[in-house]
């Protein structure tokens, strides 16, 4: 029960989960949101050149069938005339082809931003399994792919329906008006049904937007030991850890027992703490602390010292002070110079009535 618990994906993602997914090509992108962006930008490519362009279409046209009708029309002549039309019209088609790459572009950089991955489109043999490949097609995703796309097409449907029944009368009325005026007509009715077509699909832009990244966060979501594991890959694993942590220690305490043979005194609780000063007067300007240690490490300093010659003096509030408020290889605060120095004139003068 408790491995099934563990295995359950309900813990929110980690960041690292997040960028390896990025890294594969598994990011929150809308469709939507690159069709309602090109959409957009056609009608305004048509609302603020429409002109400009007609009339390149226009002149490009005349051009041609004005000159179409020389007497002698040779393959030069003709080679000539086609390149002066397609660079007359080239002023109609360059405008499409420019704003569907800037907006494809803006649009898909809005939503995954500009790292790019070639994961995606690299050949894997995955790709090609047919067992995969059924399973896509019958996927929640195809599933929710497919009522998308019947939802766009009533959505589309009945937008075109109520435009068409708005401008039934303009539409019975075009065979009796001229070319420009129906042109201009037809211009209005196309332009209202884009525009309505337009706002529709940002709507439906919006929600699939927050559901493609709502989709993806279930998707990345992480169980209790997935994240062990992440852990282990991204910190190393906490056993080994602590044996690292155990050995260094070690070591620390090795050196540290090394220098309990050169201090002057060994101050201590008797046996809860032990703190071994070193002091000396030419190169230091207070005693300094070259050893401590609590409970075990105490017995043990005391050990050393007493095995090398090393005083040892009891003084329970000195020693207990010393080892909470100064680190080993740091100098005694000025509050214990008092104390210091009357326990290192003790051991001083206990060591010259030996000498003698």
């Amino acid at each position: 029960m408790a491995e099934s618990g563990s295995d359950e994906k309900t813990e929110a993602p980690s960041q690292k989960r997040r960028d390896d997914a990025r890294e594969e090509g598994q990011v929150a992108y809308s469709k939507e949101v690159s069709s309602a962006a090109s959409l957009g930008g056609f009608l305004l490519l048509f609302y603020f050149g429409a002109g400009k362009m007609l009339d390149a279409y226009r002149e490009s046209f005349l051009f041609a069938f004005s000159n179409l009708n020389l007497a002698e029309l040779d393959y030069g002549i003709l080679t000539t005339l086609v390149g002066m039309f397609f660079k007359q019209s080239s002023v109609l088609v360059a405008p499409f082809f420019l704003t569907a790459i800037l907006v494809g572009v803006f649009s898909s950089v809005m939503q995954v931003g500009l790292k790019l991955s070639l994961k995606p489109i690299m050949p894997s043999l995955k790709k090609l399994n047919p067992a995969s490949g059924l399973a896509r097609i019958f996927s929640k995703q195809a599933f929710s792919e497919l009522i998308k796309s019947l939802f766009k097409m009533a959505v589309i449907g009945y937008i075109g329906y109520y435009t068409f029944i708005e401008f039934l009368p303009d539409i019975a009325n075009l065979v009796d008006r001229d070319p420009m005026a129906m042109f201009t007509s037809v211009g209005e009715i196309i332009g209202t049904f884009a525009f309505r077509l337009f706002l529709a699909m940002a709507v439906m832009a919006v929600f699939d937007f927050m559901f493609q990244r709502w989709d993806l966060e279930q998707k990345l979501k992480m169980s209790l030991q997935d994240i062990k594991e992440e852990m282990k890959q991204s910190e190393g694993d906490p056993q080994l850890k602590a044996k690292i942590r155990s050995i260094q220690q070690q070591m620390s305490q090795a050196r540290m027992m090394q220098e309990v043979p050169k201090a002057d005194v060994v101050v201590t609780n008797p046996t809860h703490f032990a703190i071994a000063m070193l002091y000396d007067r030419e190169n230091m300007s207070a005693p300094q602390v070259v050893a401590k240690g609590a409970d075990h490490m105490a017995r043990r300093i005391i050990e050393v010292a007493k095995q090398n010659g090393v005083t040892v003096f009891e003084n329970p509030q000195v020693a207990r002070g010393l080892y909470f408020q100064v680190e080993i290889g740091d100098s005694i605060p000025e509050f214990f110079y008092k104390a210091v120095a009357e326990i290192l004139a003790f051991v001083y003068k206990a060591k010259k009535k030996k000498r003698r």
